[in-house]
């Protein structure tokens, strides 16, 4: 019996230690089963608000989300709605033991301003905070934004990116006498560069490029009128403002100006042409042509004037070519007569040397013309006479032909006794009426 008890004292310690240890463990499970209802706990109550998106396509909304209640989602799609802009709704739904209504009145107030400024945005309400995304217009856009979120008591997060606008460009090239200047802002160094290689090395040029700003086919226009602006144009400029190109100045002509008018009418872009006529330059051209005017004239003049000279000097030297040649062959006559044998047209010898005398002067002078006229008294018949006065002249024609004399310049006419000289009243008298004559007639 008494080698039983340390036994027994043995257990008992065993089972003390061994309830003692399932105490601690059991403490322990019910530390952690209250960390975990703490949590659960914490997320009950995360979840007792309301929750939503509104999403922004352009003009078109989408809304999502937890609602309390259906007034609630019909306030934030009226007020979207009222800004001329189209919602739909997408996994919406009502639960009643949820709260939130500072959030709907906050979003009710943002919103016309949200939908006019902000492109790509959402609203969402989660966590009890609005936060706010998306691209705004300005800085001034984001600003309001601010402060209609600080005007609540709800926690907001803004996230506004703010979109800077992009301006057209705009430029000026003035032109006065020959000094150039291009000045302005572009999108880019190329958009310069492509004017600025138009100008004269000596031209001006001020521009800065911008990012910001873009080109809506300006440059390419400007750059199709350049040449005809840089010839052409007295004191101009071309101005890009306002997305309107402006040409300024005055053109020699109206031609020129037309030539810009159908320039610009091909432009894709807002064109206005307030070219002039440069009447200085009309005058200073109008008195141009008429000094050529008078310059010609004179020089007609002067012309018509030598040609009358000269033609009146050729004349003279004709007369005197025929008078000379007159005055030998009447010389030669004079001296030696042309003779036939009696009643017939054969030449004597010594007719004979008179025609090749003749011959030798005609030659001396061969681009004249001359005519050679047969003459007889009025004895016997007028046929027989015109007869015989045409054969003997035949003769020293073909006399002088054979002697190098041209047949064109010659011409043989017998004029019988039609043409004396003086009266058939005595032997001396009919003896100056038989005669061979020879008249020139020119070239």
């Amino acid at each position: 019996m008494k080698k039983i008890w340390p036994w027994l004292l043995l257990l008992l310690l065993l089972i003390l230690f061994c309830v003692w240890s399932k105490k601690d463990t059991i403490t322990i499970h019910q530390s952690s089963t209250q960390t975990e209802l703490v949590k659960s706990l914490s997320t009950a109550n995360k979840h007792q608000s309301i929750d939503y998106t509104i999403t922004q396509k352009g003009t078109k909304y989408v809304l999502s989300g937890s609602f309390s209640n259906l007034q609630q989602q019909e306030s934030l799609k009226e007020t979207i709605v009222s800004t001329n802009n189209t919602v739909t709704l997408y996994a919406t739904h009502i639960d009643n033991s949820l709260t939130g209504d500072k959030a709907i009145v906050l979003t009710n107030d943002i919103l016309p301003h949200f939908t006019k400024h902000y492109k790509n945005g959402k609203i969402i309400y989660t966590d009890n905070t609005l936060r706010i995304y998306g691209e705004a217009d300005s800085y001034e856009t984001q600003r309001k934004m601010q402060q209609l979120l600080s005007a609540s008591t709800l926690l907001s997060q803004d996230n506004t990116n703010v979109l800077i606008a992009q301006k057209p460009i705009i430029f000026t090239i003035r032109k006065k006498d020959s000094n150039l200047a291009l000045t302005g802002t572009f999108a880019n160094e190329n958009q310069i560069n492509t004017l600025a290689s138009k100008l004269p090395a000596s031209a001006s040029i001020e521009a800065k490029s911008m990012p910001n700003y873009i080109d809506k086919g300006a440059v390419s226009t400007t750059e199709k009128i350049l040449t005809l602006f840089l010839q052409k144009y007295k004191d101009g400029t071309i101005v890009y403002k306002d997305e309107v190109l402006t040409i300024s100045g005055a053109v020699p002509s109206e031609n020129d100006r037309d030539t810009m008018d159908a320039l610009l009418g091909k432009a894709t872009i807002k064109t206005v042409n307030h070219t002039t006529i440069d009447q200085e330059a009309i005058d200073k051209r109008n008195a141009e042509a008429q000094v050529r005017l008078q310059q010609e004239a004179t020089l007609k003049a002067e012309a018509a004037r030598k040609a009358q000279e000269e033609a009146q000097r050729a004349a003279k030297q004709k007369t005197e070519e025929k008078l000379a040649i007159q005055k030998k062959i009447s010389q030669l006559l004079q001296i030696e007569n042309i003779e036939f044998e009696v009643n017939k047209a054969i030449l004597t010898p010594g007719g004979k040397g008179t025609v090749d005398k003749l011959a030798r002067i005609l030659q001396a002078y061969p681009d004249i013309h001359i005519e050679i006229a047969g003459h007889t008294d009025s004895d016997g018949s007028e046929i027989l006479n015109q007869q015989l006065s045409q054969s003997r002249v035949d003769t020293v024609k073909a006399r002088l032909i054979s002697k190098g004399i041209h047949a064109g310049r010659l011409t043989a006419k017998g004029y019988g006794e039609s043409r004396p000289l003086v009266p058939n009243t005595s032997k001396e008298n009919k003896q100056k009426n038989r005669r061979v004559e020879f008249n020139i007639q020119g070239e």
